[in-house]
């Protein structure tokens, strides 16, 4: 019998002390954690210090894998030089990489004290090449001079070599607005943390590697064009592992 009080009251001292360390406040700058962290703005990792028991400051950096996508786009030829139609190609398959590295400086606002809900405002910076075009064809070297391919209002030109290379960028500055729960310093040693929000990029911008670009009108029917016209927001949802230093 008395073996099982002892139990029952070490469990109980073992519970209070829990309780009591997960009440336990924050302080300013007192305590570092560092986060692991998966999600659709890539993988990335951040430290994080609390700014007493409402704020928490993150920054880190974040790599998107290099996801790749294949689509045809249309080819513009100028018709003002004399080609024949029929050794020139209408369309053209290219690539579209994703990959690219950012910067991330956010705060976490926690309307309640006790609680691990939180609103999350701040900003990313850096990978402002949002989507890598490339694509090739030997029928187009002929024309090199007097023909692009189309993505949006604008075309892309072809270079002697038959390549097309650009792609999609966006601002260098994006805005970010998020709501999530847990906390980047667990009250523990260890915490999970979740997150979704927006970053705010704007409309993606058409660039080329090989001189200057042409804008033109079409109707051009291709992933990138649907990117420019439909993402102006990039959608993040993030889930963190965070760990607790000190």
């Amino acid at each position: 019998m008395k073996k099982f009080l002892l139990s029952i009251l070490s469990a109980f001292l073992l519970f209070s002390g829990n309780e009591l360390c997960a009440q336990e406040d924050y302080g300013y700058f007192n305590s570092l954690g560092v986060g692991v962290n998966v999600g659709s703005s890539g993988v990335g990792v951040n430290l994080a210090t609390p700014i007493g028991n409402y704020f928490a400051l993150r920054a880190g950096v974040v790599m998107m894998p290099n996801f790749k996508i294949n689509t045809d786009v249309e080819v513009n030829l100028d018709d003002e030089v004399p080609y024949i139609n029929t050794d020139a190609p209408s369309s053209l398959d290219v690539t579209g990489e994703m990959k690219r590295f950012s910067g991330e400086l956010l705060f976490n606002f926690y309307p309640i004290k006790k609680a691990d809900f939180f609103i999350a405002a701040g900003a990313y910076f850096g990978g402002e090449k949002l989507v890598k075009i490339s694509g090739h064809s030997d029928e187009l070297v002929p024309f090199s001079s007097c023909s692009g391919i189309i993505v949006g209002d604008y075309e892309l030109p072809v270079d002697k070599n038959g390549n097309v290379s650009g792609g999609l960028k966006v601002s260098a500055f994006r805005p970010y607005l998020g709501l999530g729960f847990g906390r980047p310093v667990p009250r523990k040693r260890l915490g999970v943390m979740f997150e979704a929000g927006v970053q705010f990029h704007g409309t993606p911008d058409v660039y080329s590697d090989f001189g200057s670009l042409e804008a033109i009108t079409a109707d051009a029917e291709d992933t990138f064009s649907d990117i420019i016209e439909k993402v102006k927001i990039y959608p993040v949802i993030k889930l963190t592992l965070s760990g607790r230093i000190f």
